[in-house]
């Protein structure tokens, strides 16, 4: 059994919950700011507008674009070969925007989308939601 990492993305704009699944029978685990100091950061920039250890200037920065912030994440994590595959739900306007941000080598990662909001879903209801985009990675690498 090959185990493959998928990161299901979920984004409003603002915020952003990442959904891990590893592999054929595994549910997807929320990946918690606890287990991933960068992945706390990205939260406190998101939360507070400003980078957590800001000072000076960084610490009076001009308007956060959250999109952006959320892209170069998933950019620095894909070239660390955090991931194998991405999935990612989110308005339609912000789908947009992600896309046309993230470079062409990360788009070839992502196995599926959805345009909706799901980040106050139920991790049940994401799951239901995105299953057949996870046993789609599976297949690919069989």
């Amino acid at each position: 059994m090959i185990n493959v990492q998928t990161w299901v993305v979920l984004s409003d704009g603002r915020y952003i919950k990442i959904l891990i699944n590893k592999g054929e029978g595994k549910a997807l685990t929320i990946l918690n700011a606890d287990d991933m100091p960068a992945y706390a950061e990205l939260c406190y920039l998101m939360v507070n507008g400003k980078p957590l250890d800001g000072v000076g200037d960084l610490a009076i920065s001009s308007k956060i674009n959250n999109v952006q912030c959320q892209a170069n994440f998933l950019i620095e994590h894909h070239k660390s070969g955090m991931f194998d595959y991405l999935a990612i739900a989110a308005p339609a306007d912000v789908l947009t925007r992600l896309k046309n941000i993230l470079p062409v080598e990360l788009l070839k990662l992502v196995v599926g989308e959805i345009a909706e909001d799901l980040s106050v879903e139920t991790n049940s209801e994401i799951e239901n939601r995105f299953s057949g985009i996870i046993q789609a990675t599976l297949d690919i690498t069989v």
